[in-house]
């Protein structure tokens, strides 16, 4: 009986053992770990009755692979949507609502944009002309915010598209690969000649919002319920914690694993179910040397605990967005109360911020008060938030999203067949791959799963 090694025991490691236990029950597996806990980046702490997410707090209901997980395990009566979906960006001392229609930052409805205050006369009027810009796609890929200025001019992207866009993966969006991100976008210019118009023509799916409502979920428990579940459905006997995998050999048509412990395990087949810093660690440099260079950007959410009638009334929507080369710390606020009011006790208030940009490395020294005080000066210009917290919680994330730089289709594809190659019956799996989001993750370690257990049906 062929055996499998899974080296990771966050999200994507424990979707690829349940996929493993699930379907292909003629394979044995263990999972190794190397933290005291198994779950990765996922917490969620009861703190006074608020419900406080220092990981991943939601995620996208339209890709298939989180809900389907979610139901497999029997969670469906957990699931909860989110309550509002309008966002803002803080910009010029002032929140700006996102125009409506817009879809992720780029503006479909043109009357809309007219309306709104974000955006100067000047800035409108070039972003309007974008119909009339001929076609940049190019054989080669291009950054995000070349593809976008071209469109829509540098206004637009750096008020609008820009705090969204580079939102979501913490990075520099003149550096983040379009194709490997959002490549919809220039197809729809390939096929339409106008992203403005292919848009229109598409589902719409609209960003921050009104039209947002329902598009997250999350769960009633907290979101770190996805794991414990998915732990508690796995042999526990299968499943070792405190253990770092150090080395990875070719021995014949298996594979000997040594652990930091000085332990080791004979594999048939492995999944590592990490991001790339642990493939590189673990594999040949020749191998992973399409991946040498891919940075990983620490992070840190705060989340502040308030008497609502401590802060200045808030717009109704589910917080705002921030420039990443604006002058500030924080990147974004969640209003938690707001978007997950399951989450508050009435007559209360929950703030959760995000700090952490590409490049920037303060994160990983700076004490937990230093942040919070970071945070509370921007918020203090940003909400006129004066009163202290009734407590908070700081989580950091070191090295935990992975920059998808322009090229990364390609040196994702020289990776997979590198490792092919040096290091037949080695699959990976993880957020420096193929998608950040929760689904993209659970999607991406089922792939993995079925094509290790392919590879070793063929052998």
């Amino acid at each position: 009986m062929k055996h499998i090694v899974i080296i990771g025991g966050g999200l994507s490691g424990l979707a690829a053992a349940y996929e493993l236990q699930k379907t292909h029950p003629n394979y044995t597996w263990e999972l190794v770990e190397k933290e005291e806990e198994l779950g990765g980046k996922f917490e969620t702490v009861k703190r006074d009755g608020f419900l406080i997410e220092k990981g991943p707090d939601s995620f996208l209901a339209r890709k298939p692979a989180g809900v389907e997980l979610v139901s497999e395990l029997g969670l469906d009566n957990q699931l909860i949507a989110n309550a509002t979906g309008r966002s803002y960006i803080y910009h010029q001392n002032a929140l700006h609502p996102i125009p409506e229609g817009s879809v992720m930052g780029i503006p479909t409805n043109k009357q809309a944009l007219l309306a709104s205050t974000l955006i100067s006369e000047v800035g409108k009027a070039r972003a309007l002309q974008e119909p009339t810009i001929p076609a940049n796609t190019t054989k080669a890929d291009q950054s995000i915010g070349d593809f976008f200025e071209v469109r829509f001019g540098k206004e637009l992207v750096k008020t609008l598209i820009e705090p969204l866009l580079s939102g979501i993966y913490a990075g520099d969006i003149y550096k983040m690969s379009l194709r490997a991100t959002f490549p919809q976008f220039e197809e729809a210019v390939a096929k339409h000649g106008s992203l403005m118009d292919g848009l229109q023509k598409g589902q719409l799916n609209t960003t921050g919002t009104k039209a947002t409502i329902g598009a997250f979920r999350t769960l009633s428990g907290g979101l770190a319920m996805l794991p414990k579940a998915l732990e508690q459905a796995l042999p526990k006997k299968n499943l070792h914690t405190k253990k770092q995998a150090t080395q990875i050999l070719k021995k014949g048509s298996s594979y000997e694993i040594t652990f930091e412990d000085g332990d080791k395990m004979t594999a048939d087949g492995i999944i590592i179910a990490a991001t790339h810093d642990t493939l590189i660690d673990l594999l040949a440099e020749t191998t992973t040397s399409p991946f040498a260079n891919q940075p990983l950007t620490t992070l840190a959410t705060v989340s502040l605990a308030y008497d609502e009638s401590d802060v200045p009334i808030l717009p109704d929507g589910t917080g705002y967005l921030v420039a990443r080369t604006a002058p500030y710390k924080t990147t974004a606020c969640t209003w938690v109360q707001k978007k997950w009011p399951h989450m508050v006790p009435e007559n209360k208030m929950l703030l959760r911020g995000f700090v952490g940009k590409a490049g920037e490395s303060w994160l990983e020294e700076a004490s937990d008060e230093a942040i919070v005080s970071a945070v509370l000066k921007d918020y203090a210009e940003m909400m006129d938030i004066q009163s202290a917290p009734l407590f908070y919680e700081v989580s950091r994330m070191k090295s935990a999203m992975p920059q998808y730089l322009v090229t990364h289709q390609q040196r994702l594809k020289q990776l997979k067949e590198n490792i092919t190659t040096d290091y037949p019956g080695i699959y990976f799996a993880g957020m420096s791959y193929q998608g950040v989001g929760i689904p993209d993750c659970i999607a991406g370690a089922r792939t993995a799963a079925n094509n290790l257990t392919d590879f070793l049906r063929e052998v």
